[in-house]
């Protein structure tokens, strides 16, 4: 999921934009990025109410503390950080929909009063995951005020590498239109929507090419 909005700021023409790899080092400004990024998503909304930055920074937190596999990777421009993304290899890529309940139990108590609806809300992600070899793509975040300038298309090419050079499929989820038209620029095609927890909701798939 990436919030695709344009806002104000932009980058001067001598800024680059870097893709590094991830460190916990920078897991404080990642956090900060995707909770501002998220915040306004239907499904953040629907599980933590309307504007709950602090919440989406809680629950990014503890996400970024648990994500021990996959790849992971952080787009730097003026010397900060202003993007992020993750990916990683089935079947390891979501946790067992059994396995949701007792971990959003144990791990998501500053958030528990949204621990039904992420539990319906993961569980149903983890029961729809494909099972042919796949690279699933999550989170996916730009910093609000830098949208809209090529952040989130440097992040996606990295990824769009790594599933061509591994020769396997990508795979996705969306809560916004119009980032299903971002992902199709990328080779990525609607599979399947729904509603989830009251939120529309894509599935996307982009075939080994």
């Amino acid at each position: 999921m990436l919030d695709l909005h344009r806002c104000s700021s932009t980058l001067t023409a001598t800024s680059v934009i870097e893709i590094k790899q991830y460190s916990a080092s920078l897991r404080q400004e990642a956090v900060k990025v995707l909770a501002d990024a998220f915040v306004a998503n239907p499904l953040h909304i629907a599980a933590f109410g309307a504007g709950r930055v602090d919440r989406n920074r809680l629950f990014f937190r503890i996400g970024l503390e648990h994500m021990f596999t996959g790849a992971a990777f952080v787009a730097v421009a003026g010397g900060k950080v202003r993007g992020y993304i993750h990916f990683n290899a089935s079947p390891r890529c979501l946790p067992p929909a059994e396995a949701i309940p007792a971990f959003a139990a144990e791990r998501l108590q500053p958030v528990k009063e949204a621990v039904p609806r992420l539990i319906e809300w993961f569980s149903r992600w983890s029961r729809l995951d494909p099972e042919e070899p796949h690279a699933h793509l999550g989170p996916i975040g730009v910093a609000p005020e830098y949208q809209g300038q090529g952040i989130g298309a440097a992040l996606m090419n990295r990824y769009v590498e790594h599933l061509e050079r591994e020769g396997i499929e990508g795979y996705l989820e969306t809560d916004r239109a119009g980032n299903v038209e971002f992902y199709k620029k990328f080779g990525f095609a609607v599979m399947r929507e729904e509603k989830l927890i009251g939120v529309d909701t894509w599935y996307m798939r982009r075939p080994r090419g």
